[in-house]
């Protein structure tokens, strides 16, 4: 049985690839930042409320150029990948392309504004809280299924994963017509 084996297939399971902005990923270039857009501490949270809002209202005006839902999530442990598929049932999407965008309340680590004790000043700590997180699903033809997860409060870091097994698929897929013949003659050689 073992001489039918003629070769094996290894692959990532899952791959993520993660950025954020060095300046605003602690809170010493936050700090740089604000004092070079003329932000004083006491306006931050207003500031970072403006800017988050507007990055959450581009995102939804990409779902609408996408001609692709975006739905609030109520619980951030909802099976996000199995809701996503749900939605390509339901719509009758092709195989590739843009699927939907969620938006989820989560946990993440980010500045906040706090008072200090001993100088009596405000001051920034990166600190536990929630914060709004949208993510982006989507059947790429060559990386197959996979999303994008962008936090959209300071420090707005961005998280892409895709899977291994679905990027083989897609390859595989995408190779098959022009292996068939040697597939033919594989399975003409090594009958089952």
């Amino acid at each position: 049985m073992f001489n039918r084996i003629f070769g094996i297939i290894e692959v990532l399971d899952r791959i993520r690839f993660q950025g954020t902005d060095l300046v605003t990923s602690n809170t010493s270039g936050i700090n740089k930042a604000l004092r070079w857009v003329k932000i004083l501490l006491k306006d931050f949270g207003r500031w970072a409320e403006g800017t988050t809002k507007t990055l959450r209202t581009r995102c939804s005006e990409q779902a609408y150029v996408l001609g692709i839902p975006m739905e609030y999530l109520r619980k951030s442990g909802v099976d996000k990948e199995a809701r996503a598929r749900e939605i390509v049932q339901e719509q009758g999407m092709g195989q590739d392309g843009s699927i939907c965008m969620f938006s989820v309340m989560e946990s993440c680590v980010a500045p906040e504004v706090c008072g200090h004790k001993q100088s009596k000043k405000l001051e920034l700590q990166m600190r536990q809280r929630k914060c709004i997180f949208i993510y982006y699903y989507f059947d790429h033809p060559e990386v197959g299924f996979g999303h994008v997860r962008l936090q959209t409060w300071l420090p707005y870091s961005v998280k892409i994963c895709l899977n291994g097994r679905h990027w083989l698929e897609k390859q595989l897929l995408a190779n098959y017509m022009r292996c068939k013949p040697w597939l033919n003659a594989v399975s003409t050689a090594f009958p089952p």
